[in-house]
């Protein structure tokens, strides 16, 4: 995921796995983008984009969420 110069909160879905949780986009972010908001459990919170740091998070890192309803467990 490309990081902003703002924190953002990026639409997951948060599924508990036995290696702990993963979060899944659930795909455009855009505000119009209402389909993004089914099956929605969590935010994965983007920290903001520093002129010295990386400009993406890579997958399989390790972020913060916040967890908004109940989570699927496989």
């Amino acid at each position: 995921m490309r990081l902003d110069p703002r924190v953002e909160f990026h639409r997951a879905v948060i599924r508990l796995t036995e290696s702990g949780p993963v979060a899944f986009s659930t795909g455009g972010q855009r505000a119009s983008r209402v389909g993004s908001l089914s099956g929605e459990n969590g935010l994965v919170i983007l920290p903001e984009k520093t002129e010295s740091g990386a400009g993406k998070v890579e997958a399989g890192s390790y972020v913060q969420a916040l967890i908004i309803s109940e989570l699927q467990c496989f």
